[in-house]
């Protein structure tokens, strides 16, 4: 998989979740919630359940976060705050599995992409499985309301 591959693969995945979950943008400099105009607004259990996927995506934005970075970027795109028990578990299993490179650095651990194919087949995975539930849910509707007419 070439990075040019990587690369739109990322911009499908957040153009698709972006899509999904945007909110109307305000003339100000906020959104809804508080958020930076253009952020989107998921629900907690979205991001939970996606949460690896997630951070990957976050990291390939980022080059090199450390935990802290991560979670300011969850409550900054997504309007979710999680906690650190909830996002370093997460940092470990995908450093464990190959997928993330974590450097120390004097205070903090600073992490990365450390095997690109395995994290963009983490974020194809997740994006094929989302446009199938899109493709039932949007047939699902159609009929409902050409039932209701």
């Amino acid at each position: 998989m070439t990075n040019n591959d990587i690369e739109t693969l990322l911009s499908e995945f957040t153009d698709r979740v972006e899509q999904q979950f945007e909110q109307p943008e305000r003339s100000d400099e906020t959104g809804a919630g508080g958020q930076p105009a253009g952020s989107v607004q998921l629900d907690r259990s979205f991001v939970s359940e996606y949460l690896d996927e997630l951070i990957i995506a976050i990291l390939f934005r980022c080059d090199e976060a450390n935990g802290m970075d991560i979670i300011r970027e969850f409550t900054h795109r997504f309007g979710v705050q999680l906690s650190p028990g909830t996002v370093y578990p997460h940092l470990h299993s995908l450093e464990a599995e190959g997928v993330l490179l974590c450097q120390e650095r004097v205070q903090t651990k600073e992490y990365s992409i450390d095997d690109s194919e395995a994290a963009a087949a983490y974020l194809h995975s997740v994006l094929s499985q989302l446009s199938c539930l899109e493709q039932f849910v949007s047939s699902t509707m159609q009929e409902f309301i050409r039932e209701r007419s």
